[in-house]
């Protein structure tokens, strides 16, 4: 333990030197404190000039930059305000587009029903003209106006009326279902 001691000594001793030694500042007068003192201040002026420049400089570089973004931003919208205008109007004049399909397929709609319309009226007519045509040939050449009955009745009868005298007009009359059985000669 003492040599640790006496190790230790040497030490402390060169360590506690250093720390015990002050040295004696020379003698500044007056004078040379009041020029300290005002070079001082003119550094500090100087300092605050400097710093206030710089303050200025940041300031400037700060409104440039926030002008630059400013101007870009509203660029940008500007762009972005042409390019939704410019969608609009097309989209407009897609829709302008589909309602002029629209109306032109209404519109052809209702003129294939009108012709369709008109075209069954105007085939019918001479139909109609016809037919009633034919039936009143018909009507003239059956004679339907008599009492006794058409033309076509009145003759059957008629030919019924032979077909016991006429065997052959029998058999024909029989062949073609206009004749009942007759009533046979006794």
């Amino acid at each position: 333990m003492f040599r640790i001691g006496y190790l230790f000594l040497p030490l402390v001793l060169a360590v506690g030197d250093g720390a015990l030694a002050v040295e004696r500042a020379p003698r500044i007068s007056d004078r040379e404190i009041v020029e300290r003192l005002t070079r001082l201040e003119e550094g500090q002026r100087s300092m605050e000039y400097r710093f206030s420049a710089m303050e200025k400089r940041m300031d400037d570089r700060f409104s440039a930059m926030e002008k630059r973004m400013d101007e870009r931003f509203s660029a940008m919208q500007e762009q972005m305000d042409q390019r939704f205008s410019a969608l609009q109007k097309q989209m407009e004049h897609h829709m302008m587009m589909q309602w002029n399909l629209i109306l032109a397929l209404m519109v052809s709609i209702l003129g294939l029903v009108g012709f369709v319309t008109w075209d069954r009226r105007t085939v019918l007519k001479p139909l109609e003209r016809r037919f009633t045509r034919i039936a009143d040939e018909v009507e003239m050449d059956l004679g339907m106006d008599s009492p006794e009955g058409s033309k076509l009745a009145r003759l059957v009868k008629a030919l019924r009326e032979l077909a016991p005298e006429d065997r052959k007009l029998a058999e024909a009359l029989q062949r073609f279902s206009l004749l009942e059985d007759l009533p046979r000669k006794a």
